[in-house]
């Protein structure tokens, strides 16, 4: 598969630099698919100040994040992504068989489980979730501004997977053996369930 080209940080026009600046303020790196994304520093600046005002959530812990993160990963078919997220994850308390098991959607959370419910619903189904999974989450204790905010988790990385699977970036972090795309991903039998 062709890759789209990858920026240099260091040859980057203005525009760009103050865009994997932000990315290296958040991120620690200016990671291979930042770099392609430099093509186009107006959508990575957008995609980062998303990120940055999820980051800041109140009501979503970093934990929490994460494993939203992850299971979207996995629905989204996103190798990249997923072994990125395999990384923070334990950088933030998580460990890997948690890690491994929201690939699944599964946690031995009760709370983050319905939040899990939520966002397989959200992903797989394009955002119509049932009544049930949107009672059982604010059963669970989750706002409409928590439930929005994961809204915002999973477009932040959605965005961020479709430019994995167009522009193919070269891989950062080590591969997670255990994630197959066909197993995890979403499929066309599991779309639109909801309603």
């Amino acid at each position: 598969m062709i890759s789209f080209k990858h920026v240099d940080p260091s040859t980057a026009n203005e525009e760009t630099q103050d865009a994997f600046a932000e990315a290296q303020a958040q991120f620690g790196s200016v990671i291979n698919l930042f770099k392609v994304l430099g093509n186009a520093p107006g959508i990575l600046k957008g995609i980062l100040a998303l990120n940055r005002e999820v980051a800041s959530s109140t009501e979503l812990d970093a934990r929490l994040i994460e494993q939203v993160a992850m299971l979207t990963s996995a629905l989204n078919k996103c190798d990249y992504c997923v072994n990125a997220h395999m990384k923070v994850g334990q950088s933030v308390g998580l460990s890997k068989q948690e890690l491994l098991l929201a690939l699944e959607g599964k946690t031995s959370d009760s709370k983050a489980q319905s939040l899990l419910n939520f966002t397989n619903e959200v992903v797989r189904n394009r955002g119509l979730v049932s009544d049930k999974i949107l009672y059982e989450a604010r059963a669970a204790g989750f706002s409409d501004k928590a439930l929005l905010e994961t809204i915002g988790v999973i477009g932040v990385y959605t965005t961020l997977q479709y430019v994995r699977h167009v522009a193919n970036p070269a891989h950062d972090f080590p591969m997670v053996e255990e994630f197959n795309a066909d197993k995890h991903g979403a499929n066309k039998e599991a779309l639109f369930i909801a309603g």
